[in-house]
């Protein structure tokens, strides 16, 4: 488009408005700015106040790339003087908040102008409130950031009203989270706000910029700060105020501020003071008010607990209190009907969940106190708030549940509840999780289907929670019925691996022998084939296909190795491998072609740990319990292989350790595994014996006993990124290699935009790209000086605006065809590279004209004279 053609009227430049609004993220696609930026300057000095009031929200626009115009500054503070057009100030405003985010040199230099504007009494009232939230922006050094707070304590001094108040708490705080300086001091300002200020929104503004420091920086708080908030607290009389307050303290008392505080000599005229902050869950009226003192009370609960130093005694132990006013605020909020009831209904089961996680010992107290909750609600709505509050305890302790089996299948079989299906796939999780790594009685079983066959739908979230919790004998039931209600033919196959899948494990399970993992094998080869038909191009199922995969490559290992050690049992070596063995000085050499597959059996788990390994790397989207169990699986191959290691070898005196601070069955298994090798170990025996062999094999039989639990992210995936590259140039259409002479350099530009929804668990923090250059087919006749032809290139770029590009410098020394490929990895915060970026493979030619130019034939020719 040409913009200065564009430029005639105000509503061309309005549009280009929009576009540059709407476009921030491919901003630095733009190749020539210096010329962009000159045709839409231009307009600047129209006679018309509407067309650069445009044209100065457009450069704003831009702000990012033409960060320290100077021209543009200029006409930015031209703008604040126009007095005839208010348009054209509001957006010199708008531009000079823009400008003053991305340049440090725009932001000292406007601050002086602001504050002289600000204080300027024929400044009009609204646009003084529009120009102290610039001030925000000035955190680029000490010196501006100093300065700008200076001006807004002299605007709080001089413009009392409310509404510059609020406006100047709001910016010092704002710039004191971004600079990180002065954040004592801010902190000091807004309590004294809080205390001295009889305007209750100063307040609420105040207390609310107190909770924001609190997240930002809880360990730049001081002693006296939270001193003086929970004596404000105590004397605070409205009710507002004192949850606010409650809100402040709740988000220091579960960070190291606490910590911080209690490091200092406590007295116990604070420590009551403490206490009296706790009990304002009892005495208040207000079910917010007692809901906020109720997760303040838990968090003071957690954070005495694991402080180690000797405090003042309170009147009752933190941990029982915290419990009791769990209970309380439980058992007031779900006889309610509020929608506040149901706000603090969901508040008190998360704390009572933090609760079980530090203290265990709290399990079984809340576990009894929420199933009475929901054996008398009559609320569909409180009865699914409790189930999922009993399911998240369960994931913490499940041992626990089993003591209230009972309740829970009378509430599966009654239908006062029960209606929402929801509710029923918490109760049959609960169920799930009671039985850890048991299978579940048949009575259950049936029951359980009976309900579940109610709703295709919750019928398939019970299904997939039995999948989650290795409960495959359900889930088989499950998943047969499903397979013939889906709408399409891909969900079609979706439920048939699904299938295929537990059925495979029930047979593992169920069958102790041969057959079992017979038909085990073939099953999963039956879902993989089914996960393939399933795959779409919108769903490509490789994490699916991946991981069922794996799962059929570990157990072909395990059964090998357990072929391998009724191999050592049933065919002895021969008599003459004893006298070879005494003249090799070598005891375990008689056993040479069971030495030899147990080789082969080592190397397969060493080449699946590296394939898991691998798996991991690709999960940048998967929950943290999907990453564990992936890691669970690497260090299972790890374990085995170390296990076949060490029987193989006659050096025994390597150890392993055998801690692990993991409950699930597996790492319990794995545990015991690495007790049984140190024991083996300790023996020092230089011959493999049967002992050695029927370590393997309990090793192995016990890992097949423990039931597969597939992970969430096999299932659904809550966060969402991709990344899209395009490259520079393409092949055409025939997908013709390019032509490239081989003496020159090839010029590859990648550029790519990252798409991403709901990043709960990781961002992507940079990317790199990854060019690996391969000759496929050489000339015959080419010059052979140089020894590898073959190339790779990486480059690390941080996106902007979700946007990147990078340019390599190919080449192609010598003359044939080559295979180009282009990879995208993900970097996280944390540095690790992912391998979820696309992949593809380009197709060059290098030529060379020396190859084809023929020699020149010199044809003497005969005189007249020789004839």
């Amino acid at each position: 488009m040409h913009i200065s053609l564009c430029l005639r009227n105000n509503f061309l430049r309005w549009c280009i408005l929009q576009v540059t609004e709407q476009s921030k993220k491919h901003l630095e696609k733009i190749l020539n700015i210096d010329e962009f930026v000159r045709k839409i300057f231009s307009v600047i000095h129209s006679n018309d106040c509407t067309a650069r009031a445009v044209t100065l929200r457009t450069l704003a626009n831009l702000a990012s790339i033409i960060t320290e115009r100077k021209n543009v500054h200029h006409s930015i503070v031209n703008g604040f003087d126009s007095e005839i057009c208010a348009v054209e100030v509001d957006a010199a405003v708008f531009a000079a908040g823009k400008f003053a985010e991305q340049s440090s040199s725009f932001a000292a230099s406007i601050c002086n102008n602001l504050s002289d504007m600000i204080q300027n009494i024929a400044t009009p009232v609204d646009l003084k409130l529009q120009l102290i939230p610039i001030l925000q922006h000035m955190y680029h050094d000490m010196q501006t950031s100093s300065k700008a707070r200076q001006v807004c304590l002299e605007l709080l001094s001089s413009l009392p009203s409310q509404k510059f108040v609020i406006r100047t708490l709001q910016t010092m705080t704002a710039l004191a989270c971004q600079s990180l300086i002065d954040v004592q001091s801010q902190v000091d300002l807004l309590i004294s706000r809080v205390i001295d200020d009889p305007r209750q929104s100063v307040k609420l503004i105040a207390l609310k910029d107190l909770n924001r420091l609190a997240m930002k920086a809880p360990q730049m708080w001081k002693y006296s700060s939270v001193k003086s908030l929970i004596t404000v607290v105590l004397q605070a009389k409205s009710t507002a105020v004192k949850i606010a307050i409650l809100e402040v303290l709740g988000t220091l008392a579960k960070s190291v501020a606490f910590h911080l505080f209690l490091t200092h000599d406590v007295s116990a005229a604070d420590m009551q003071k403490i206490q009296e902050v706790c009990n304002l869950c009892y005495v208040s009226q207000n079910p917010t008010l007692s809901a906020k003192a109720m997760e303040f009370y838990t968090n003071i609960a957690i954070c005495f607990k694991s402080f180690k130093r000797k405090l003042f005694r309170l009147d009752q132990d933190p941990v029982e209190g915290a419990r009791l006013a769990i209970t309380t605020q439980c058992c007031l909020s779900v006889w309610g009907t509020t929608k506040e009831d149901k706000k603090v209904l969901k508040l008190c089961l998360q704390c009572a969940v933090h609760l079980v996680k530090k203290f265990p010992d709290t399990t079984m107290f809340f576990l009894s106190e929420i199933v009475e909750l929901l054996e008398t609600t009559e609320s569909e709505e409180h009865a699914l708030i409790l189930c999922e509050g009993l399911a998240a305890i369960g994931s913490e302790n499940h041992i626990y549940i089993r003591e209230i089996i009972p309740n829970i299948l009378s509430l599966l079989q009654s239908s006062a509840i029960c209606q929402e299906g929801q509710v029923k796939t918490y109760l049959g999780t609960l169920i799930f999780q009671a039985a850890g790594s048991e299978s579940i009685p048949t009575e259950i079983q049936k029951l359980i289907l009976r309900n579940g066959h109610k709703s295709p739908w919750f019928m398939y979230k019970l299904a997939r929670q039995a999948m989650r919790y290795g409960q495959h004998p359900v889930a088989a039931d499950l998943f047969s019925s499903l397979s013939h209600l889906v709408a399409s033919e891909h969900l079609h196959f979706w439920m048939v691996a699904l299938q295929e899948i537990s059925e495979g494990e029930s047979y593992l399970m169920k069958e102790k022998d041969d057959s079992g993992m017979t038909k085990t094998l073939l099953c999963y080869q039956k879902s993989l084939s089914s996960l393939k038909a399933a795959s779409t191009q919108v769903f490509p199922m490789q994490f699916q296909t991946d991981l069922v995969h794996l799962r059929i490559e570990l157990l072909q290992a395990l059964t090998q190795l357990i072929q391998t050690c009724n191999t050592f049992r049933t065919c002895p070596p021969p008599a003459i491998a004893t006298a070879l063995a005494l003249t090799n000085g070598q005891e375990i050499s008689r056993c040479g072609q069971i030495l030899s597959q147990l080789t082969k059996c080592m190397r397969d788990f060493e080449n699946l740990k590296q394939k898991f390994g691998d798996l991991y790397l690709t999960c940048f989207d998967a929950d943290p319990q999907t990453l564990y169990t992936v890691t669970q699986l690497q260090y299972c191959c790890e374990v085995m292989k170390a296990g076949v290691s060490s029987v193989i070898t006659t050096d025994n005196s390597r150890l392993f350790p055998v801690t692990s601070e993991n409950s699930d069955v597996l790492s319990v298994t794995l545990v015991n595994i690495q007790k049984d090798l140190n024991h083996i170990l300790k023996t020092n025996s230089q011959a493999l014996t049967h002992e050695h062999m029927d370590f393997l094999s309990k090793s192995v039989q016990s890992l097949l006993q423990v039931p597969f639990r597939y992970p969430r992210y096999f299932f659904q995936s809550i966060q969402t990124t991709k990344l899209n590259l395009a490259v520079t140039p393409q092949q055409n259409m025939r997908m013709e290699p390019l032509l490239v002479h081989h003496n020159t350099l090839f010029t590859l530009k990648v550029e790519g935009v990252i798409e991403h929804k709901q990043q709960m668990f990781r961002q992507v923090s940079q990317i790199c790209i990854a060019v690996k250059t391969e000759i496929t087919n050489q000339q015959h006749n080419t010059d052979t000086k140089v020894k590898d032809p073959n190339r790779s290139y990486e480059e690390t770029v941080r996106p902007h605006k979700d946007y990147f590009s990078c340019s390599f410098l190919l080449s192609f020394p010598v003359a044939g065809q080559y295979s180009v490929q282009i990879r995208g990895l993900v970097l996280d915060d944390a540095g690790t590279k992912w391998n979820t970026g696309p992949q593809f493979t380009m197709t060059f030619k290098s030529y060379d004209d020396t190859i084809h130019r023929k020699p020149k034939i010199i044809v003497s020719r005969t005189s007249f004279g020789q004839m």
